[in-house]
């Protein structure tokens, strides 16, 4: 079985986004490193007797899954789908204040692949898929002869409601219902 976790090497980013005509949009142009993160939460117990020594530790939850992706020189159509509020017209993109708008009915699968040689990997094992996840822009950049201007995407995951299990936040490997 290949491993999802490959020691080294590039990306592509398909996210079955909020597009008009339904597709998925996928990012080619990333620098600086896509990076995954997940943590699992615990709570310690104490008792009086050990003072404050942890006696026990109870998992209390994870943090929402992250996908953070440097995106680089990639078509303002493709921008527009990160953005919570924007919208492009012939060579431009405006962006307004969004105010209000609930994310989770926008949430949307993100699928990492690996690229090996130069090639998209078509084998599902080395995957890592979030079920549910939506995009937030954090951007800043430098205007200078010495960096490379990126717009970081942060795509937050959440609990999938229509996971064929309770809560599923991601996983690594083919899209088939886990035992629990």
């Amino acid at each position: 079985m290949a491993s999802p976790n490959k020691d080294l090497g590039p990306c592509v980013v398909v996210w079955d986004g909020r597009s008009v005509d339904g597709a998925p949009v996928i990012f080619t142009k990333t620098f600086g490193g896509v990076f995954f993160r997940y943590e699992e939460l615990q709570a310690p117990i104490k008792r009086d007797q050990a003072g404050e020594t942890h006696v026990d530790d109870v998992t209390i939850g994870v943090t929402n899954p992250e996908l953070e992706v440097p995106l680089t020189q990639e078509d303002i159509s493709k921008l527009d789908e990160c953005f919570a509020n924007s919208l492009v017209a012939a060579a431009s993109l405006r962006v307004s204040n969004p105010v209000g708008l609930a994310i989770y009915p926008y949430t949307r699968q993100i699928i990492v692949k690996p690229i090996v040689n130069g090639v998209i990997s078509t084998t599902e094992t080395e995957y890592l898929f979030i079920h549910r996840a939506f995009p937030r822009i954090t951007m800043e950049q430098a205007y200078d002869n010495s960096g490379q201007r990126t717009v970081k995407v942060l795509f937050k995951g959440y609990p999938d409601d229509n996971s064929p299990w309770v809560n599923g936040l991601w996983q690594y490997g083919p899209l088939k219902v886990i035992p629990a």
